[in-house]
């Protein structure tokens, strides 16, 4: 799959604090789908918010944060592909899988979006018998994937911001159907950085117990 997201800023400090933003980072539309003319159309240009450029491809669904707790709200911005928002069906490419949403996380600095994060892989598309949500907690967030059916599963991945970055805390797994547990993957001492983790992850640990 090609890398449709650039950055122009070289040795971009990895600080929590960052300085009045120079250049804007660009996430464009993936170049390996075929779309025809009327889907083209309707995700010409680009919008510019959360400190980041990126392709009207996406449709944005923010959530407001304070992950420091400094009493600024900060924002952290879903990026779906325009088709999930959109019911005109002859849009959608052949393989939704692996045209998963962007997860953007920006800072409020003198009451401007400075692009802070931005995580691909994290996200699934929801889909049949599938349903994802994001809810903010307390310094941070929890990623919520159901799977339904006779042999249905849940999972919720807690995260939080400490140390200047965002680390997965544990995860919570049920199962029922054929297979029947709870459990919970504590990562209270290691770090279990955010960048590393992948939707794919769930997945992994779903095939582990269900044996």
């Amino acid at each position: 799959m090609f890398i449709f997201y650039s950055s122009c800023c070289k040795n971009k400090n990895e600080s929590i604090i960052v300085e009045k933003q120079k250049c804007y980072d660009t996430i464009n539309k993936p170049s390996i789908f075929f779309l025809e003319n009327h889907c083209l159309a309707k995700v010409k240009g680009f919008k510019k918010k959360y400190g980041i450029v990126f392709s009207n491809y996406y449709c944005d669904e923010p959530l407001s944060i304070d992950f420091d707790n400094n009493s600024i709200i900060d924002t952290i911005a879903i990026l779906k592909p325009f088709y999930q928002n959109d019911v005109d069906s002859t849009c959608y490419p052949e393989n939704l899988e692996i045209d998963s949403p962007f997860l953007v996380i920006s800072k409020t600095i003198d009451s401007n979006s400075v692009f802070l994060k931005v995580y691909k892989n994290l996200l699934s598309n929801n889909r049949a018998n599938f349903y994802e949500e994001l809810n903010i907690i307390n310094n941070g967030f929890t990623i919520s994937n159901e799977y339904n059916g006779n042999n249905g599963f849940f999972s919720k991945t807690y995260i939080s911001f400490k140390e200047s970055n965002f680390y997965v805390d544990s995860i919570n797994v049920e199962s029922w159907g054929e297979y029947q547990y709870q459990k919970t993957i504590k990562f209270k001492n290691k770090k279990f950085d955010l960048s590393k983790y992948k939707r794919t992850c769930i997945d992994s640990i779903r095939s582990n117990f269900n044996k």
